[in-house]
């Protein structure tokens, strides 16, 4: 069988999790990566792949077809010009980079050179956030109009190294919650403008902490994003508004509740869930190989990762002028 070869650039913790699935695959196999840290050439060894401290070396020995690409967002733009200029298909780890610009220039060079450019919006294949769009995809509890997100907690892991910049990181909504706006959008269709509100509570990052977004869709549907990373007390929650019912559910864990208005709850469990989609980041690894080798529809693109950034591009700019802005 056919093996599509892999070169990981950045083997982070994400990126060498995916590594990992992908030396499962019959059809696809990690042969090398690198990483500037050289103290991550175990985790290379782990996977039986050569290893360099320089992905531009990498690019340049190695016979591989595609790269895995798992730096911070911020140096996202290089590698991934330099893997398509070479006619290297990419799977970029999310965000897709820290600007709509940038991704621009990225999207333009992967088509240029004819090349795939996956961007890892998995939240959509978390078992109930997937659930959700099956019952709306049905059509039983008609057209989506609304949707809140609430996801609140304490992340301590934002209080040290790259996370902390700006400038690698992006801020909050685009490390965290470009899963969120990724899946409202999923939801409700392209947006059209957001207004937000945020600030940096606990001053640990050199960006903000809490952010309260309202984003309005083409379609007239309303979204309404909470987010911190400075809340003692966590939680997270989804509910969605639609013509004929509603779903609220608990995303990563709980159940998802829907029912038609005058009906009663149908109640699905995570487990149950769990059972009917499978590992969503081996469902996404899955997806980006059948493209590339036999043209299968993705499930996501790069467009869609762009998409996701220009709405966190909005939402800052909606920040500093104190009014809503149209997602670029």
């Amino acid at each position: 069988m056919e093996k599509l070869r892999f070169g990981v650039i950045g083997l982070g913790g994400m990126a060498d999790a995916l590594a990992q699935r992908l030396q499962q695959f019959e059809d696809a196999v990690v042969v090398t990566a690198s990483d500037t840290n050289p103290e991550r050439k175990e985790a290379a060894d782990a996977l039986n792949a050569s290893f360099y401290t320089h992905y531009e070396e990498m690019l340049e020995k190695e016979a591989i077809d595609a790269v895995l690409i798992g730096t911070p967002c911020g140096v996202h733009l290089e590698p991934t010009l330099a893997a398509a200029q070479l006619g290297k298909h990419i799977f970029l780890e999310k965000p897709m980079e820290i600007s709509v610009e940038r991704c621009n220039r990225m999207i333009r060079a992967a088509q240029e050179s004819g090349v795939k450019l996956m961007v890892g919006q998995v939240l959509r294949l978390f078992p109930l956030f997937q659930k959700s769009l099956e019952i709306i995809a049905s059509g039983e509890i008609g057209k989506p109009k609304a949707i809140v997100t609430t996801r609140f907690g304490y992340a301590t892991v934002f209080h040290s190294g790259w996370r902390v910049k700006r400038e690698l990181a992006g801020g909050m909504l685009l490390e965290t919650n470009v899963h969120e706006l990724d899946y409202m959008r999923t939801v409700l269709g392209e947006p059209k403008q957001v207004y937000a509100r945020m600030f940096n509570l606990l001053g640990k990052m050199e960006y903000e902490d809490v952010a309260y977004l309202i984003i309005d869709f083409e379609n007239d549907g309303v979204g309404n994003l909470e987010a911190s990373l400075s809340a003692a007390v966590g939680e997270y929650r989804v509910h969605i508004i639609c013509e004929g019912g509603a779903i609220a559910h608990g995303g990563f864990g709980g159940t998802l509740r829907w029912a038609r208005f005058g009906e009663k709850e149908t109640v699905v469990t995570a487990e149950e869930a769990q059972q009917q989609y499978g590992d969503p980041y081996a469902r996404e690894l899955h997806s980006f190989v059948d493209w590339v080798l036999h043209d299968t529809p993705p499930i996501f693109t790069g467009w869609d990762g762009r998409q996701a950034v220009a709405m966190c591009e909005a939402a800052y700019l909606s920040q500093e002028r104190g009014v809503p802005v149209a997602v670029p």
